[in-house]
């Protein structure tokens, strides 16, 4: 049961590193994977605006992909070794626990995927909001200058 879904998952995970033309295994996909939604996490709020949609791409086309490994897209041509459309193989579907722990896995690590957005964005928020602040305070002293100067200006005529 659980060697069906490895195996999915691994299959699904190579055509992902395949396509993404990434060096090494399915393993080192993972790790990749899941050091993107530690470093989404992480991402300094200087740098959020120009990284976050690299990392929301990337990790969305991952959950999509793990998606459609759960929902049993796969199963056929991991499990048997021939295509869907072959007419004499019946599809091979996951066990229903198999498909609950799929989605169950799935789940984690989009949640996480929310929780390491949702920090990296609320530090960035904070940021802007203390770099506005900033901005505020030299306005209004520039203001007051300003007009101090030109009553200085009026007062020594």
């Amino acid at each position: 049961m659980f060697t069906k879904i490895l195996i999915m998952i691994v299959f699904t995970l190579n055509i992902c590193a395949q396509g993404d033309k990434l060096e090494g295994n399915i393993f080192e996909y993972t790790k990749k994977v899941h050091e993107q939604l530690n470093e989404l996490r992480d991402i300094s709020p200087a740098d959020y605006f120009k990284n976050v949609d690299t990392y929301r791409t990337e990790l969305e086309k991952y959950f999509d992909q793990k998606k459609r490994v759960c929902e049993g897209e796969f199963s056929t041509v991991i499990l048997a070794g021939v295509s869907e459309t072959s007419p004499n193989q019946k599809p091979v579907k996951l066990k229903p626990e198999e498909r609950k722990l799929c989605f169950r896995e799935l789940k984690a690590l989009q949640l996480t995927f929310i929780n390491n957005m949702f920090a990296a964005r609320k530090r960035y928020l904070e940021f802007l909001h203390k770099e506005r602040l900033s901005e505020l305070d030299k306005a209004r002293e520039k203001a007051v200058k300003t007009l101090q100067d030109s009553f200085n200006k009026k007062s020594r005529r």
